[in-house]
């Protein structure tokens, strides 16, 4: 049999030293007064808590990952650039663009000068290059705006945004104070970036001198060059194909965002990622450069959505009853659009590409904002005009700039081909020509309806625009004017529909956008 150690073990010598603690410890609690218990235990109880709020503030920020701290970081450097560039363009202190290089700064005749600038741009160049670049204009959101804007998500909530602007040979100072007027009115966190696609500009302001220009704005603005001019369709896919952002708005290169803007506009598609929606959209006059005195006088305001004629041109047209019940004669609620002029509006970047961006089998411009118009609410989307977002544009007098191909035709043809479906009769009774145009493969966009399971032209017409007047198929002339209406400021277009029994006459079809400036084709650019 083995010996017994007769030395103590080290743990039953632990074990009675601490024995002997908690007898001392309790034969002196018991010594104290009886507050002086109560303040122990509190005092105990507190150091507890505390113990356990900095193990959970630990282990929670243990959990984070790698790409949640990055993504953070890149939010926070975002922020704080964007907010040193809005100290830098603070409309308290003008900043005026430096004209050498670009402008004749000692004009023989200055008014022939001034002549020839505007014939360049079809707009008063010379009011805008003596016009601050970081102007602010004033907010125009009315009280029922204002109070809703409570309701919205808090900004940490919404989508981040991108910009695009596309342009060809575009007055500098008018590009410069698009860009400087969307950091001025965008929250800093929800800016992600600015895309700017030169479409093959040949004047000289848009080359270097606009490189030279955009190095002030540390990154924020990214430009991208076209080697040939593409147009639109092309161009605003190359912008959304370099954003990041959560959303992207695509705007036209001569606007000035207002006050407010954004938050609703992000607001709507944060609740539904398949809305799109477009601002509301105030004339700058391209004359004075002001913007118009009534600054809520625009299409959208009056109560107009977008409509468009069987020519396939986009027209504006007066809210039917049903809209108007919808919204109760509130003017802030959204007002749901068959279709948009095209020119501004924002959706989520993935759904646009999703959705099928742009025809890219289209030229130029013409008809691609019916096309995404009808392939939006054909393919399960929502088509928005928001009254309490607002981007003024500068409507020219006139188109500046020309193309050498009939792409009208085109464009409407393969709109038609692809969505009308048996309506596109109507389309080809009102423009015979389009008939022998040769309109490219449209195999893809046939597919891409298909797969998007979309549902029939019919389907819109009962659902979305019951209003539209579907010509009758032996109506016997057709044809278009346009009457101004002083007292509303608007144009009335009459043109191809139903015919009137007892004189085989055309009944008016829709409105046209508002007076200021010339039309083209209902649309003004």
């Amino acid at each position: 049999m083995g010996t017994s150690d007769s030395s103590s073990d080290p743990l039953d010598t632990v074990k009675l030293a601490m024995l002997n603690t908690k007898v001392k410890l309790v034969i002196w609690y018991n010594k104290r007064p009886q507050t002086a218990k109560i303040g122990l235990i509190l005092i105990i109880l507190c150091l507890f808590l505390l113990s356990n709020i900095r193990v959970t503030i630990v282990r929670t920020d243990s959990r984070l990952s790698s790409a949640d701290k990055s993504e953070s970081l890149v939010i926070r450097k975002r922020l704080r650039r964007n907010n040193k560039l809005r100290e830098l363009f603070n409309p308290a202190s003008p900043i005026m663009l430096d004209l050498d290089g670009i402008r004749d700064p000692y004009p023989v005749n200055l008014e022939e000068y001034k002549k020839k600038l505007f014939k360049e741009n079809m707009f008063n160049t010379w009011e805008s290059d003596h016009t601050a670049l970081n102007r602010m204009q004033p907010d125009t959101r009315t009280k029922r705006c204002k109070d809703r804007a409570s309701t919205y998500r808090p900004n940490s909530e919404l989508p981040s945004v991108s910009v695009v602007f596309i342009f060809i040979d575009e007055c500098l100072s008018v590009l410069l104070r698009s860009v400087i007027s969307i950091i001025n009115t965008t929250p800093p966190e929800l800016l992600h970036d600015i895309i700017m696609v030169d479409d093959a500009s040949t004047k000289p302001e848009n080359g270097k001198r606009l490189e030279e220009e955009l190095v002030i704005f540390d990154g924020l603005v990214k430009l991208v060059r076209h080697k040939t001019r593409s147009g639109l369709m092309v161009a605003r896919t190359t912008g959304a194909e370099h954003a990041r952002g959560d959303v992207v708005v695509f705007l036209d290169s001569h606007i000035e965002a207002l006050p407010g803007w954004a938050e609703p506009i992000l607001n709507r598609i944060a609740n539904n990622k398949k809305t799109v929606v477009q601002p509301n959209i105030p004339a700058i006059d391209f004359n004075t450069f002001e913007l118009n005195d009534d600054t809520v006088d625009t299409p959208s305001a009056h109560g107009f959505m977008g409509g468009f004629s069987w020519d396939m041109v986009f027209r504006w047209k007066g809210l039917p009853e049903r809209e108007k019940s919808r919204r109760r004669g509130d003017n802030s609620v959204e007002v749901r659009s068959p279709t948009m002029a095209g020119g501004l509006f924002a959706m989520d970047r993935k759904y646009f590409f999703e959705l099928g961006a742009y025809d890219l089998g289209m030229d130029i411009w013409g008809s691609e904002n019916l096309e995404i118009s009808f392939r939006i609410w054909m393919c399960g989307g929502v088509l928005e005009i928001n009254t309490c977002s607002t981007i003024a544009h500068v409507y020219r007098k006139t188109f500046p700039y020309s193309s050498k191909k009939d792409v009208g035709h085109k464009n409407a043809k393969r709109l038609a081909e692809v969505w009308l479906d048996e309506y596109k009769d109507f389309f080809y009774q009102i423009a015979p020509p389009a008939r022998d145009v040769d309109m490219g493969d449209i195999s893809s966009r046939v597919e891409l309806r298909r797969n998007l399971q979309c549902k029939s032209f019919r389907w819109y017409l009962e659902n979305v625009y019951p209003e539209m007047e579907v010509p009758s198929r032996d109506y016997i002339a057709h044809g278009r004017s346009e009457t101004w209406v002083p007292e509303t400021d608007v144009w009335i277009t009459w043109g191809a529909g139903r015919p009137r029994p007892e004189s085989g006459c055309i009944p008016a079809t829709g409105w046209g956008v508002p007076s200021t400036g010339n039309t083209i084709n209902g649309q003004r650019k």
